[in-house]
């Protein structure tokens, strides 16, 4: 199975529990990423993104329907995040196009601020993340052909090696919501329950 059909299945079992389980949580989730949506985080980032990531992105542009903004003093808004946009375990958020573009635009100027080109490379993507903090995960973009390995990311430590591929995350994922375990992987020890209608992560 390729990169891109693991992706798409895992994703589909996740969406298709949330809709059945988890509803609120569910709401999140924004409509499917346009070509416009896509041409325009190509252009922000001066590359194509890989396939895998357009893949998910064409099914759903990020888990942040839920959020609102507020005006800033002086002008310009801010984000409020909302509760049932952090779909991964720890409260992790799934970036849409917008985010990620910000987001790595802001990485990338942090590298050059501090002129240290390891904190952050043109070819990381940040996929997931939590949305008050630098923690989560990000896709390496500068793999030859359909390898793009996932990498963590933690304040304070410099990006890592984490998973293979975008499958290696979500489906584990899949697992958990759908038999409540997940034994030898990143989530082996991950629980969750539903309270009105939304996914909350637990430790075990």
């Amino acid at each position: 199975m390729s990169q891109v059909d693991e992706v798409t299945s895992a994703w589909e079992r996740i969406v298709r529990w949330l809709e059945e389980h988890a509803p609120a949580s569910a709401q999140a989730l924004r409509p499917a990423a346009t070509s416009e949506d896509i041409s325009s985080l190509n252009e922000r980032l001066g590359f194509e993104v890989p396939e895998v990531l357009k893949a998910w992105l064409r099914m759903n542009n990020g888990s942040t329907a839920k959020d609102t903004t507020r005006p800033i003093p002086g002008g310009g808004v801010t984000r409020i995040p909302h509760a049932d946009s952090g779909l991964f375990p720890g409260g992790m958020v799934f970036h849409g196009c917008e985010e990620i573009a910000r987001e790595h635009g802001e990485y990338l100027h942090l590298a050059r601020g501090m002129n240290d080109e390891d904190y952050w490379k043109p070819a990381w993507l940040p996929v997931v993340a939590l949305s008050d903090a630098p923690y989560g995960f990000i896709l390496d973009a500068g793999q030859p052909g359909e390898a793009a390995p996932v990498l963590r990311f933690a304040e304070a430590y410099y990006p890592a090696p984490h998973l293979a591929s975008l499958g290696d995350l979500l489906r584990p994922m899949a697992d958990v919501l759908e038999h409540g375990e997940a034994p030898g992987t990143h989530l082996a020890h991950r629980r969750f329950i539903v309270t009105n209608g939304s996914l909350d992560w637990q430790h075990r």
